[in-house]
């Protein structure tokens, strides 16, 4: 699938577009799920911090990131990434 998603990303690492499919979105999503650390506890500014070094649409990643069991979160809004055990 790493192939078939490289042409979401610019030269620079960001993405060009969110995917329609949801199989390659949910790997556009797992690629940008790298940039967090297992275990590690994030405020939604620091989401938003990550994933906008890939896309202007913090939101919308965020949510689909939550939505495909990527990240969960909290009632006080802090996020985590999901372990694949989980």
């Amino acid at each position: 699938m790493t192939d078939q998603i490289e042409q979401f990303f610019a030269d620079d690492g960001s993405l060009l577009s969110i995917p329609v499919k949801t199989p390659k979105r949910i790997a556009v999503l797992n690629r940008i799920a790298q940039d967090f650390t297992e275990g590690s506890k994030y405020s939604e500014k620091e989401v938003n911090t990550i994933i906008a070094r890939y896309h202007d649409d913090t939101a919308a990643i965020r949510r689909y990131m939550i939505e495909y069991g990527i990240l969960e979160r909290d009632s006080a809004s802090i996020y985590w990434l999901i372990s694949n055990g989980e």
